[in-house]
């Protein structure tokens, strides 16, 4: 098993990286390029902000945007400025501490004031591969869940109320049938803006249902299976958490977030 010590051993390098005057258009489909979920946003070469699929739904969610296209709106519009940072020398530990106690899921890499790398809650997954610690351990309790005929606004409302981000769905008989993350609500309202027109989109956001575009498949593992498995199948399955059962009973929640904690507490 690796051991990782450092930011600098485990960040990206390879990373998407826009102008703020840029479309949102442009942001979002880098985004998917790079199969990640935000981009740095970039004046003169200098780091001055991140876009996140979180801030997509926070913003696209609004009443007030619902007669715009993404073509026409701004990266600007969208961002957060003036991101935290750390350095390649950064320890792990301390890196997820960072994320976990000012509630950010990323952090730009900055080595003498230049941009060289990204680390996120997924790079921590690599952290803690081969650890035999039983998942239930750290599970969360299991958290509201989200019905099949509920609507995609309800949906957000719950991730962002509840700082949430999964929710299992539920079908009639409390059986996990899928999961909802901020991914699959960013991905369908920002495809809802670009297909609808703007005349309609009060009226027709309201027909878009769970079912539409919840995840299937979803992730399952007993309490008594690793911290390494858990991770390894989340990484596999590009999936933000693993749902805990006792046979086929949800009893808890494992997700980037427990990951960052845990691997916080280990400084």
């Amino acid at each position: 098993m690796a051991v990782y010590v450092t930011v600098g051993d485990i960040m990206i390098t390879d990373f998407p990286y826009v102008d703020k005057n840029d479309s949102i258009h442009h942001a979002v489909r880098l985004m998917d390029k790079h199969e990640l979920d935000r981009v740095l946003v970039t004046e003169s070469g200098r780091l001055v902000g991140v876009v996140t699929k979180k801030d997509i739904i926070v913003k696209l969610g609004a009443a007030r945007r619902r007669r715009l296209s993404p073509g026409r709106m701004r990266v600007s519009g969208f961002m957060t400025m003036n991101p935290l940072t750390v350095e390649p020398s950064t320890p792990i530990p301390e890196a997820a501490s960072i994320m976990a106690e000012r509630n950010i899921s990323g952090l730009p890499v900055l080595e003498d004031g230049r941009l060289v790398g990204l680390i996120t809650k997924w790079e921590l997954l690599r952290v803690v591969e081969g650890d035999n610690t039983p998942i239930s351990a750290l599970s969360a309790t299991m958290p509201m869940a989200l019905r099949t005929n509920d609507t995609i606004l309800h949906a957000r409302k719950m991730l962002l109320d509840n700082d949430l981000l999964l929710l299992p769905v539920l079908d009639e008989e409390n059986r996990v049938v899928g999961t909802v993350s901020i991914d699959e609500v960013a991905d369908v309202l920002f495809a809802f803006y670009e297909i609808v027109p703007a005349k309609y989109r009060r009226e027709r956001i309201h027909s878009i249902l769970v079912s539409d575009f919840m995840r299937l498949r979803p992730p399952l593992m007993p309490g008594e299976a690793s911290i390494g498995e858990a991770a390894g199948l989340m990484r596999e399955r590009k999936h933000r958490g693993v749902i805990v059962v006792s046979g086929e009973t949800p009893t808890g929640l494992i997700t980037l977030n427990e990951v960052t904690l845990y691997v916080a507490r280990r400084a």
